[in-house]
């Protein structure tokens, strides 16, 4: 009975994280379709090369999401595990598709800015629904993820920060500086907006993770997420058994992929996670006296 209870939860999560992907996926089109292409504003990844080679070439932006994402998908059949795949080819489909179907509509109030701010809404909501499901769109996130798998020293954030960049600036190179320039104030509110929606507005995320993998999981913290973690030892007050405790500070998005990383290795870890304030050090705030 217990069993079966169990099977039905699972079966519950699994469904409601595919309605994210589905939503997710359907909002960031509408931002791409009828806000960013409308105002020629690229904010990287897929669907600004797709933007940006809609209005060099006149291709269709499905038509680029589809050409950019396949190779990687095949290349990532054999590097990614398998519902990491899995759910991050889902999100592509539904996100290849909502492109070519969303019909244009007139959703912008003329005022640039607004239009920017409404868009980059927009698009970090839909991000934050997919990255709830534990998925991505592809796209740069899975070429960043291929890359570190051959280029260890890199982390992913580094690596996409890269690949976005570069995009960015082709699109300022076909748009112009001051559209560049907006494309930087629409990135940043697309990532805070997606980070408030997968796990609320703090600045970083104190995770407390107990589990008996603790070897592999940091060094997937190390070496994949580019995060440090802690190793501090601990001992079970019933068990009076000794386990390698981690911690780590990281951001919203990282937690969510560590969360899972960490449950795929072990279902029976324990992990506490709390809110930081303030985090100051590599990859967050310059700490300034």
């Amino acid at each position: 009975m217990e069993q079966n209870k169990m099977n039905k939860s699972r079966i519950g999560n699994t469904v409601k994280e595919y309605l994210y992907i589905a939503f997710g996926t359907f909002v960031m089109s509408v931002a791409v379709v009828l806000c960013f292409d409308n105002v020629e504003v690229v904010v990287g990844g897929a669907t600004g090369l797709a933007i940006i080679l809609k209005k060099l070439f006149n291709i269709p932006m499905w038509v680029v999401n589809v050409a950019f994402n396949l190779p990687l998908f095949i290349i990532g059949l054999k590097v990614l595990d398998k519902q990491s795949f899995v759910r991050t080819l889902v999100a592509n489909i539904f996100l290849t598709i909502f492109l070519g179907v969303t019909p244009q509509a007139n959703i912008l109030t003329g005022d640039l800015l607004v239009d920017i701010i409404l868009g980059s809404v927009l698009m970090g909501i839909g991000l934050g629904f997919v990255f709830r499901a534990y998925a991505s769109s592809g796209g740069t996130d899975l070429m960043a993820t291929l890359i570190n798998h051959w280029i260890r020293y890199m982390s992913i954030p580094k690596i996409m920060a890269i690949i976005d960049g570069v995009i960015v600036v082709i699109g300022v190179g076909v748009f112009g500086l001051t559209k560049g320039i907006y494309a930087l104030i629409a990135i940043f509110i697309v990532t805070k907006v997606s980070d408030g929606m997968v796990e609320g507005p703090g600045r970083a995320k104190l995770l407390y993770i107990i589990t008996n993998d603790s070897d592999k999981l940091s060094q997937y913290i190390t070496n994949v997420v580019g995060r440090g973690a802690t190793k501090i030892q601990v001992t079970g007050a019933f068990t009076d058994n000794k386990k390698n405790m981690l911690m780590c500070v990281v951001s919203s998005r990282e937690m969510v992929k560590i969360k899972q990383k960490t449950y795929q290795m072990d279902p029976s870890a324990i992990c506490f996670i709390g809110d930081i304030r303030e985090a100051f050090g590599e990859g967050f705030t310059t700490y300034k006296g």
